[in-house]
């Protein structure tokens, strides 16, 4: 019978600099996203007719955006550290938790634009470093 070793747990200062990795790619991602989607809106000529409602697509994206970004960059410092994980699921759970966030919160219409901010952020990082180890 043979043996199936699994990769190391992370510690708990590779976990801290996920985290601090996780938000700062997120953080760039995310307005990155905001910022160009917001820019072709106005090439478009779409952003003059949203008004203030530009305010919550640019909020909504950064929010998925913050997602993206998070699982990226917990992937790159988790490669750094040698820490056996997955990238795309990382991103693709970022990102889907940041949409599902938006559209719970606005659909059962709790909290305003800071509220929305704040948990989609949360989530969406938790979500992020979760798939980066989830392992079948």
């Amino acid at each position: 019978m043979q043996k199936i070793s699994h990769p190391p747990s992370p510690s708990l200062l590779t976990l801290v600099f996920q985290v601090i990795g996780a938000t700062i790619g997120g953080l760039l991602f995310g307005v990155l996203l905001a910022y160009l989607v917001s820019v072709l809106l106005m090439v478009l000529g779409v952003a003059q007719q949203l008004g203030m409602g530009l305010l919550s697509v640019q909020v909504f994206l950064a929010i998925i955006g913050f997602g993206a970004g998070a699982g990226l960059g917990v992937a790159l410092v988790g490669r750094l550290a040698c820490q056996a994980g997955n990238l795309w699921p990382a991103m693709l759970a970022g990102a889907a938790t940041g949409v599902l966030v938006v559209l719970a919160m606005r659909l059962l219409r709790i909290g305003g634009l800071g509220t929305l901010l704040w948990v989609g952020l949360t989530f969406t990082l938790a979500a992020a470093i979760g798939a980066y180890y989830f392992r079948r």
